[in-house]
Formats: structure tokens, C-alpha cells, sequence
């Protein structure tokens, strides 16, 4: 008997992404089965000063980076992006030559060699714990970490690699803000409150924080825990479900690799009875 592929048929799966992302992730559910409802909480931009990114590539020049980590496609998207304005793309490409690259997850990695990038390392685990699992084999003391990253991300990143000895300076090449939506935020309340919603993917901190923002200023905490009653809860990573405890809510399922795909993935087999 051929074992069918576990399914996310007829399943309603929200996605807390930024709508400019979120394609690709509903086609994959889509595929799998399922419905997707996205939920845009997160939407990025460029930082309005780019002096310091300007500062960040003549460092990257000067060889005065030992690693380099990327944290998120996003990251790799923005410098480029920012490289390109400030007229220093060959300067940035230059300066990544001299780098030891380490790239988060896989996707991150792709994004990357798309653009002719070389990546050195890929920690097993797709998270700040991977990469400080990853660079505690080395020895750090005096060297220099340059993250380009989100503003606003977590400090927990940084302050390990300080603890081993290094040198880090991050880099805030794009912000996270929450689109100003109403009538979106409302729409997804009318179908979480009846019981339409048969999951919810949180993809990151921030997704979370920016839900609970959103969706707070229209259900109280205990309507809001209530209604999520249903919904199974995915997290993808520990620091997405932590974020998630710490607000008084349960998580159903932390894929083994933290990515869209593998949550989605995890989700059906819940769905299907394999897990």
C-alpha cells in the first residue's frame, strides 16, 4: 500500500508575513491542500539614513571584517539594495571577498550565491543559537563580527559572541513596522472569532509581538487566548515560541528545521495523524 504524502487539505493556515513575502509560502500551501489566509503584521523598509551602511561597506573593504553573518534573506536583499544606491556594489563585493561568510539557514544561503556571494557556513540549526554553535569551534578572541540585520533584533545574538572574545558590530540595513491595515486586521478577527482559522504560522519574534499589537486593539487578552483555543499554534524557531510563552500563549509544534516549508510540513503531518 503507497503511504499518502501527508496533506494540508481543506485546512485554513494564516501566515504572519509581510505581504511582499508571503507568495511563495501561500503557493506552497496551496499545493499542500490547504487555504491560506495571510496576516500582514510585518512590513520592512529601508533605514532613511544610509551613512552608516556606507561606514559598515568601506569596513567590509578595509578587511576589517574576519565574519560576516546573514541573518535573513531580507538582509542580503537591503545591503544589496542600499550598495546599489550609495553607487558602492563593487566596494560591497569586494569587501565580502575578504569575509568568512556564514549564512543562517539555507535560504538565506541561496539568496546569497544568487547574487555571486560565496558562503562559507550554515549552521544545523537555521537560528542565532546555530550560529554561536557554529563559531564557538573557533577561537574569537580579537576577531570582528559584522551582522547586518534588522533594527530592533533580538541582542542575544551579539552578546554571546562578545562573551567568547569577539568584536561585533551590527548593521541595521532594514526596519520592521507594522502595516497600518485596519480593515485586514479586522477581516482575520471575523474569521478567527468563528472558528475559520485551523492554524497560525509565526515565523519570527517580531511576527508575534506585531500580532499581538494588532490584534490587541480589537480583542481583549482573554477574548484573544480564547480564540486561539482552536487554531493549532506553530512557531518556527525557540526564540519565536519563547516570545509566544512569554505572552501567555501555548505553541503546538517548533519544526525541526526553521524554516516556512519545514512548519508547513510539521503541520500536515499533525494533521494527517504522523505526529
Amino acid at each position: 500500500m503507497v503511504q499518502e504524502t501527508p496533506n494540508l487539505k481543506g485546512k485554513v493556515i494564516a501566515i504572519t508575513r509581510a505581504e511582499s513575502q508571503a507568495e511563495e509560502t501561500a503557493d506552497l500551501i496551496e499545493r499542500m491542500g490547504g487555504k491560506p489566509y495571510i496576516i500582514p503584521v510585518l512590513e520592512f523598509k529601508m533605514p532613511e539614513d544610509l551613512s552608516p551602511i556606507r561606514n559598515f561597506i568601506e569596513g567590509l573593504q578595509r578587511g576589517k571584517a574576519d565574519y560576516t553573518v546573514f541573518m535573513s534573506v531580507n538582509a542580503v536583499r537591503f545591503l544589496l539594495k542600499e550598495a546599489e544606491i550609495l553607487g558602492l556594489t563593487s566596494h560591497l563585493y569586494g569587501g565580502l571577498e575578504k569575509t568568512t561568510i556564514i549564512a543562517v539557514g539555507p535560504r538565506t544561503a541561496e539568496e546569497l550565491m544568487r547574487h555571486n556571494i560565496h558562503v562559507d557556513l550554515i549552521p544545523e540549526k537555521y537560528s542565532s543559537d546555530g550560529v554561536v554553535q557554529v563559531l564557538a569551534g573557533l577561537d574569537l578572541r580579537g576577531k570582528s563580527v559584522f551582522i547586518p540585520r534588522a533594527k530592533g533584533a533580538s541582542p542575544t545574538l551579539r552578546k554571546n559572541l562578545e562573551s567568547m572574545g569577539a568584536f561585533v558590530r551590527e548593521i541595521h540595513v532594514y526596519e520592521q513596522q507594522i502595516p497600518m491595515n485596519c480593515d485586514k486586521a479586522k477581516a482575520f478577527i471575523k474569521h478567527l472569532t468563528s472558528g475559520r482559522i485551523d492554524a497560525i504560522v509565526f515565523g519570527s519574534s517580531q511576527s508575534v509581538k506585531n500580532f499581538l499589537q494588532v490584534i490587541g486593539a480589537f480583542l481583549t487578552q482573554n477574548s484573544l487566548q480564547e480564540n486561539l483555543k482552536r487554531p493549532l499554534i506553530v512557531a518556527i524557531g525557540p526564540e519565536t515560541a519563547k516570545t509566544l510563552r512569554d505572552n501567555g500563549l501555548r505553541v503546538d509544534i517548533v519544526p525541526r528545521a526553521y524554516t516556512f516549508r519545514e512548519a508547513l510540513t510539521a503541520l500536515a503531518q499533525y494533521f494527517n495523524g504522523i505526529c
